[in-house]
């Protein structure tokens, strides 16, 4: 029997991270700390990540972060991880957007890749 292969998810890109805290050093410490876990996490599904995150939504297609006690959002596509026989497949965090609270309510800006 071979040992099932355990991979940490995925960030693309993270290039939008580090404008994200770069535009807004008040949250660059809570977004390392953010990708920090999800780097280490293989999630399978939404209740997983949610033990991680007990603040992030679900909103149609999208996993919607809150960072900063809701001055901003991290706005996330998710592909889970996958058990096959043989190992967990590696899961995949899109970085769609980092958006103030007042911009979230635009869901124009969701998938637009804005930056504050």
């Amino acid at each position: 029997m071979q040992s099932i292969m355990r991979f940490e998810m995925h960030v693309i890109t993270k290039k939008r991270l580090r404008e994200a805290q770069a535009k807004f050093p008040d949250a660059a410490n809570e977004l390392a700390a953010w990708l920090k876990v999800v780097r280490s996490a293989a999630w399978r599904n939404f209740p997983e990540l949610k033990q991680a995150f007990p603040d992030a939504d679900v909103v149609d297609e999208y996993v919607v972060f809150n960072i900063r006690r809701n001055r901003y959002r991290l706005i996330t596509i998710v592909r889970y991880s996958k058990v096959k026989p043989d190992r967990i497949t590696q899961g995949r965090i899109y970085i769609q957007s980092f958006l103030t609270h007042k911009q979230y309510d635009n869901r124009k800006n969701w998938s637009k890749g804005v930056i504050g």
